[in-house]
């Protein structure tokens, strides 16, 4: 029997290009900011695994510890068990389970990651106040959203600039708050957390294989899903997506393009 919780929008969609994806970006310095913060031994919880390559990589870090990844998606999950058996992993563990209200007792790790998951929650600050409940005194939270209006692709062209705006406002529209990276601070200060250490950074495509990646990711996820949903809300037009579309290709020809997609990160202590 498939395990199920209350109905959840995921603005990013499961398209499979975009999960493959997820592989790459977890090589990136997505987890810099918290794994020299890690210790052996200690128990930690994954908000958001998805596929599970960035809960590798922690499961990885805190060996002999247990690190306990969730997600509401059932295939997410799935996928995610998958990628800690391959890496033979016994310390990694997954299961269905809302950010919202998390199925486990009070004080019960040391530390919770909370990667690309605040910005389309409905509540971000109860996703927090559920983060620090289940967090031991002294524990450690750690955030990671995308900064929407910070990411640029280069050259502008008119439109690749609108497709970062399209985004914002169809997280907006499923019921996240797409600008939630930029108060981040004050969300972990009004939550209970002290010590709170904030930085952004970003991921530049640049070298011919980063930006044939970059090319193929928009053309095979966000012109298909992302799109498809800014289209049923009335945030894009048949015509945006086809000028997108050629921007894309125009913009990947240009011999001075390079991509940043921005993310603001936070590091705070639950006392």
């Amino acid at each position: 029997m498939l395990e199920t919780i209350p109905e959840t929008i995921y603005t990013m969609g499961y398209n499979l290009a975009y999960v493959r994806a997820q592989e790459r970006f977890a090589q990136q310095p997505s987890l810099n900011f918290l794994v020299p913060h890690l210790l052996a031994g200690r128990r930690l919880l994954d908000v958001g695994c998805g596929a599970g390559f960035l809960s590798a990589r922690l499961a990885e870090a805190v060996v002999p510890g247990e690190m306990v990844g969730i997600d509401f998606e059932q295939s997410q999950v799935v996928m995610a068990r998958e990628t800690a058996a391959q890496r033979k992993l016994g310390n990694a563990r997954f299961q269905l389970a809302d950010a919202l209200d998390l199925p486990f007792a009070d004080d019960s790790f040391d530390v919770v990651h909370i990667g690309g998951v605040l910005m389309h929650v409905a509540d971000a600050d109860l996703a927090l106040a559920e983060a620090r409940r289940v967090l031991k005194p002294g524990g450690l939270v750690a955030c990671r959203d995308l900064m929407l209006n910070s990411c640029f692709a280069h050259p502008e062209l008119g439109m690749m600039k609108r497709s970062f705006e399209m985004l914002a406002d169809t997280v907006a529209a499923d019921g996240g708050q797409p600008d939630i990276a930029r108060d981040i601070k004050m969300r972990l200060k009004q939550a209970g957390f002290t010590d709170i250490r904030v930085a952004h950074s970003f991921e530049t495509y640049d070298a011919p294989e980063d930006l044939n990646f970059f090319h193929a990711i928009v053309k095979q996820w966000f012109l298909s899903d992302i799109v498809k949903t800014a289209l049923d809300y009335g945030a894009a037009t048949e015509d945006m997506k086809l000028i997108i579309a050629r921007c894309l290709d125009e913009w990947r020809r240009d011999p001075g393009a390079l991509a940043g997609i921005a993310f603001s990160q936070a590091l705070a202590v639950h006392l």
